[in-house]
């Protein structure tokens, strides 16, 4: 999904003022999932885990609860396809809601299920606070940036990686998630040693140092960045086979 809001437009605008190569080469737009508690599952599978195992992590999500409404289905003796008004078979979504997780799941089942390691707990945590009320994802969207980072960084488990990603899911680009993945982007865009990115206070200065310029985008302005090293390696991300996928990424690059 795209985000294609009015404000969204906006933001592009104002983001393509201070970076015009991103308007010539009309970049701005970010890729998002279906609902935002699907992207901030995701962006906690990012965390200490090579892409491949993010992907195949993601996809046990999917597993268990394609399998769950398999079951489901047949003990009520209903056909899990659906079909829409001209009679194409539809599977749905199947990346699990917050209720599924919290009803049907366990932790220890979501870990032996689909090895989410550590990750089990903080995404269970996660679905049971939403569905509770604890945490009242749908006021996300519309809440005040600054607000926002700040409720986001009391939920269990979140670190200023994945807030960083789910601040630009939503649509807040202040932030760069940083990772090895950053800091080899770093190294080979940009020249910075490694050692000058050991700790949290010399990365921030390098981060501001390079992106400092582009304000509010300078998340933006990094993913512009990264997806242009990629593609000059791998071709258009768009065009790529799903069994290459695990692929695009720096060690591999």
């Amino acid at each position: 999904m795209l985000r294609i809001s009015g404000k969204d437009e906006k933001i592009i605008e104002e983001f393509q003022r201070v970076h015009p190569e991103a308007k010539k080469k009309g970049f701005g737009r970010v890729f998002r999932s279906p609902t935002l508690f699907e992207d901030m599952v995701k962006s906690v599978l990012l965390c200490c885990a090579p892409w491949k195992r993010s992907l195949e992590m993601a996809e046990a999500l999917c597993d268990l609860q394609f399998k769950n409404k398999r079951r489901r289905y047949s003990s009520n003796n209903y056909c899990c396809k659906e079909c829409d008004e001209w009679g194409i078979i539809s599977y749905g979504n199947y990346f699990p809601s917050p209720k599924e997780i919290a009803n049907f799941v366990d932790e220890e089942t979501l870990n032996k299920k689909c090895n989410l390691g550590y990750r089990a707990s903080i995404i269970l945590h996660l679905a049971r606070s939403i569905e509770n009320g604890t945490i009242k994802i749908a006021e996300f969207e519309e809440e005040e940036e600054e607000k926002l980072f700040l409720k986001l960084n009391k939920i269990k488990g979140f670190g200023p990686f994945t807030v960083a990603n789910i601040m630009m899911c939503i649509g807040f680009y202040r932030h760069i998630p940083v990772d090895t993945e950053t800091i080899k982007h770093l190294h080979k865009v940009h020249g910075v040693e490694s050692s000058k990115m050991r700790k949290k206070r010399q990365r921030e200065e390098v981060i501001a140092d390079i992106y400092g310029k582009y304000g509010p985008f300078k998340c933006l302005a990094y993913w512009m960045e990264h997806v242009e090293y990629y593609e000059n390696i791998v071709g258009k991300l768009s065009e790529l086979p799903h069994s290459q996928y695990s692929n695009v990424t720096t060690p591999n690059l």
